[in-house]
């Protein structure tokens, strides 16, 4: 296995002498209070990054103030059971985001890290289509779309099987993975998850079986990684009588404690299971703190992450990963409560205020920026092929713009329950009752459209004609094409109103 992963620690005792590390690690180390030692170290070894820094004890990290660029946020970890009072060693943990850890076992540390700092990442999901129902259950079944299976019925007075997933899920040998299963449950039923394991290679043969109960599902699942690669066959078990709903089951490569789906990464959850992903990266700790929104996008994880760097400033990455591609960041009061709560919790956290905020998406993640755009009443709200209406997009679906966005149809089913002309105009309304509520008058609006839009044709006059009597500040431009067309030429726009407000807003100097 080749050394991959440059590990650094500043201590009074190098744990290579103590602890086994793994092959995948490079491990350096120097005595706290000996910077010039870190030069010599990056200088003979030629190196670029260290992907961890391990410092036991706060006062340490004095020794790498002039060597922030080889190492990026969240890969600073400090022992969490230590009492840090100097201001400019607090202020330093702050601005590279530090991990407080627990460092009372520095072999299963040194194990934890070596899984959890590969490059990139991963996870995806098995949709309702792919559960079997039992054959010899006999009450309701009805799938909603990509949205959920309805399962309604008597269940029988012991645990059995109800259904399974058509598609086993993989383990590697190095990358453990977690488990997330969006469910809803109603009237006198339990049920619980059968997981079985297998060998790859091998048909029918498992090692091992774990029962899942409700009370597990509240956090996610994790399955470690093993000395082989290995499958994960899933089922179903009821017992008593009422509803059960089953979403999607989702499945992501894990970090363990250092983050979801990179370090530093968090998901938001509410009481229906329903997710959002967010991602703070502390950029310059300068005005503005930029937030992008992701658009429609099936693989889970988060976009955008080397456009927003090369901005410079703070930012914030939300990405949606329910349904097929996203769900438009719409939901329950309780999950649009916490994505507010979290961009107010990083403006506080940069010393900010709401005129310091930018907020901007592209196509999906349109919606979110004007949507809660409306609540902040931000600097700037900066966006790439707008969409607003989403029940209207829904209604185009069947006749008028078949096939171009089937996912509107789920996120009709799962934001109002049904699928009338009615269920079409309270979505519509949903996004305008709120974004008429907000004082505008110091928003500069950066609107990037296609000029045949065919999703939503009508969103971008819509905007305008209603922001033009606001005091809104508008900046845009059309791109020739249909919503999924010339995708370059519409980002570059994008773009060039990011620059424009923030040199212009900020002082900041185009990059």
């Amino acid at each position: 296995m080749s050394k991959e992963l440059n590990i650094l620690q500043i201590g009074l005792a190098n744990w290579e002498n103590h602890y086994d590390i793994p092959e995948n690690m490079s491990w350096y180390y120097f005595y706290p209070n000996s910077s010039k030692a870190l030069r010599e170290i990056i200088e003979k070894e030629d190196i670029n990054r260290f992907h961890a820094v391990l410092i036991e004890d706060g006062q340490y990290s004095r020794d790498l103030f002039s060597y922030v660029k080889y190492f990026e946020p969240y890969t600073l970890f400090y022992n969490q059971n230590l009492q840090i009072n100097d201001r400019e060693v607090v202020d330093f943990l702050k601005k590279r985001c530090a991990q407080a850890i627990d460092f009372l076992s520095p072999q299963q540390l040194i194990n934890d890290l070596s899984k959890s700092l590969f490059g990139g990442g991963y996870g995806d999901k098995l949709f309702p289509p792919t559960i079997q129902v039992n054959p010899n259950f006999t009450g309701a079944i009805s799938y909603q779309g990509l949205d959920y299976v309805s399962l309604e019925g008597e269940f029988g007075q012991d645990f059995a099987q109800l259904a399974y997933w058509a598609y086993n899920i993989m383990v590697q040998k190095t990358l453990p993975i977690e488990l997330w299963l969006e469910y809803e449950k109603e009237g006198n039923c339990d049920f619980r998850l059968v997981i079985r394991k297998m060998w790859s290679g091998s048909v029918d043969d498992f090692f091992e079986e774990v029962i899942v109960s409700e009370k597990d599902l509240e956090q996610a699942l994790f399955m470690d990684s093993r000395d082989g690669d290995y499958f994960l066959s899933i089922s179903v078990e009821a017992r008593g009588r009422g509803t059960i709903k089953l979403g999607n089951l989702h499945q992501r490569w894990s970090r363990k404690q250092f983050g979801k789906f990179v370090l530093g990464g968090n998901i938001l959850h509410d009481s229906k299971r329903d997710e959002i992903n967010y991602f703070f990266h502390p950029g310059d700790f300068k005005p503005p703190l930029t937030v992008y929104f992701a658009g429609y996008r099936p693989a889970e994880g988060f976009e955008g992450y080397f456009m927003m760097k090369t901005l410079g400033c703070p930012f914030i990455l939300f990405s949606d990963p329910r349904l097929e591609g996203g769900a438009f960041y719409l939901g329950t009061d309780e999950l649009e409560g916490k994505v507010k709560d979290t961009i107010t919790h990083y403006l506080d956290y940069l010393g900010f205020d709401h005129k310091d905020l930018i907020l901007s998406g592209l196509s999906m993640g349109t919606f979110p920026a004007l949507y809660y755009g409306a609540s902040f009443e931000p600097h700037a709200i900066i966006v790439g092929k707008p969409l607003a209406n989403l029940g209207t997009i829904a209604s185009r679906g069947r006749l008028d713009a078949p096939g171009v966005s089937n996912l509107a149809f789920d996120c009709l089913i799962h934001h109002t329950g049904g699928t009338s002309s009615q269920d079409m105009t309270e979505l519509d309304q949903r996004f305008w009752k709120i974004f008429k509520q907000a004082n505008f008058s110091k928003t500069t609006f950066g609107l990037s459209y296609m000029k045949d839009e065919e999703m939503d044709p009508q969103a971008y006059e819509q905007l305008v004609s209603y922001l033009c009597n606001t005091g809104a500040k508008i900046l845009s431009k059309g791109t020739a094409g249909r919503h999924n067309d010339d995708t370059d030429t519409n980002i570059s726009w994008f773009l060039h109103f990011y620059r424009m407000v923030l040199e212009t807003g900020f002082g900041r100097e185009k990059r």
